[in-house]
C-alpha cells in the first residue's frame, strides 16, 4: 500500500512538474492553460504539487528576461507567481507528450466553467468584511488584500499581503488560503486566522480543521491543525502549538479595532500600533524597549497608549521631525 501511495505521489510530482514547464513555453496555447486548470482543480494534492515544483523550478533559473504584457487594473490578479523560462526543456517530446494529451482530454470533456479573479484590500487603519458568493466570509485587517477564485472543484483565496479571518462556509468543495508559499486547505466549514510575517506566515485555527503544506522543496507532507492549534512557517521550518480561546480571542481584537496586549514588549507593541497608523511609534532608547506591557488598547490612538506608558514606566514621549512619537527613558 505505501509503495502505491509512493508511486502515485510521484506520478502527481512529475506530472506537475511537466505543467510548469509547459505553461512557461510560448507556444502553450488557451486549450493547454485550460487542460491544465481542469487538472490542478481536481484535487489539493494536484494543487499542492503544482505549487511546490513551480517553486522548485523558480530556484533554478534566477535569471529571468523582463517580458511585456499589457496593463492590469490589478497585477495579482495575474498567475500566483512568475513562472522560469525553461524553454529547451519546454521543446522536448515528453513536454509537448503531455500537452497533447491534455488538450484531447479538454476536447473529450467537453466545455468547462472556469471562475473570474477578483481582489479586496483594506487601507492602513482600516477593517472590511467581505460575503462570497457561497456565504463565505474573509474579515480582512488593516493593509491586507487577498485575490478570491472560484474554479472547478476548488474555493482558492490567496492573501497577498496583511491579515485576515477566513469563515469558510459548509460546501463540498476544499476552502484553500495560499500564503507566503504555503496551500493552506479546509474541507467543508472551518475558521482560520492567517497572518502572514517577514518571510513566512502564521496559521490559527478556531474551529474544523485545516491541512497545511509548505511549499518548500524538503516539505514531504502536510501538516493538520485543528481548533486550538496554532502553527508559525517560515525559513526556519513548521512550529505548532495549542493555544488557549483566551489567546485567540487576543489574537483577533483586531475584529473590535483592539489591541490586546499580554506581556508583550514596548517594541513589540509599537511594531503592532505601526501597522495601523501613518503615524509611527520609534523606540530611540534600546534600553526601554524590553518593557512589559497588558491591556486594551484602541488601534486608531497611538497617543493614548503612549500616554498610557508614560503614565506607568519611566518612559517620556517627543516629537521626531518627521512626526513620530518617538520614546525614550525618562532621568
Amino acid at each position: 500500500m505505501e509503495r502505491d501511495t509512493g508511486s502515485r505521489r510521484e506520478a502527481v510530482r512529475q506530472a506537475a512538474a511537466l505543467w510548469v514547464v509547459r505553461l512557461d513555453d510560448p507556444s502553450c496555447s488557451e486549450a493547454d492553460r485550460a487542460a491544465f486548470e481542469a487538472w490542478r482543480g481536481e484535487s489539493f494534492e494536484h494543487e499542492a504539487a503544482y505549487e511546490r515544483e513551480a517553486v522548485a523550478w523558480a530556484r533554478l533559473d534566477r535569471a529571468r528576461a523582463l517580458r511585456p504584457g499589457l496593463q492590469r487594473p490589478d497585477a495579482d490578479l495575474l498567475a500566483p507567481a512568475p513562472k522560469p523560462r525553461l524553454t529547451a526543456l519546454a521543446r522536448s517530446p515528453w513536454a509537448r507528450g503531455l500537452a497533447a494529451s491534455a488538450a484531447m482530454a479538454l476536447i473529450v470533456a467537453g466545455s468547462l466553467s472556469f471562475g473570474t479573479s477578483t481582489a479586496y484590500a483594506t487601507a492602513i487603519g482600516e477593517r472590511r468584511v467581505v460575503v462570497l458568493d457561497d456565504n463565505s466570509r474573509i474579515e480582512l485587517n488593516t493593509n491586507s488584500k487577498v485575490v478570491v477564485r472560484f474554479k472547478r472543484g476548488v474555493r482558492e483565496v490567496k492573501l497577498i499581503k496583511g491579515e485576515a479571518l477566513f469563515d469558510a462556509a459548509p460546501d463540498a468543495r476544499p476552502f484553500v488560503v495560499k500564503a507566503a508559499n504555503a496551500v493552506i486547505a479546509a474541507d467543508g466549514s472551518a475558521q482560520l486566522a492567517v497572518r502572514l510575517g517577514s518571510d513566512g506566515a502564521a496559521v490559527t485555527v478556531r474551529k474544523g480543521a485545516v491541512d497545511v503544506d509548505p511549499v518548500r522543496a524538503e516539505a514531504k507532507d502536510d501538516m493538520r491543525l485543528t481548533a486550538g492549534v496554532a502553527a508559525i512557517y517560515d525559513s526556519r521550518g513548521t512550529r505548532s502549538r495549542a493555544v488557549s480561546e483566551a489567546e485567540i480571542d487576543r489574537s483577533l481584537a483586531w475584529r473590535q479595532g483592539a489591541i490586546a496586549l499580554n506581556g508583550q514588549s514596548l517594541a513589540q507593541a509599537a511594531a503592532e500600533f505601526n501597522r495601523y497608523n501613518h503615524r509611527q511609534i520609534r523606540i530611540a532608547d534600546p534600553s526601554i524597549a524590553s518593557l512589559r506591557l497588558a491591556g486594551y488598547f484602541q488601534t486608531t490612538e497611538p497617543t493614548s497608549f503612549v500616554s498610557a506608558v508614560t503614565s506607568a514606566f519611566p518612559v517620556r514621549a517627543s516629537q521626531g521631525e518627521d512626526g513620530a512619537i518617538r520614546l525614550s527613558r525618562r532621568s
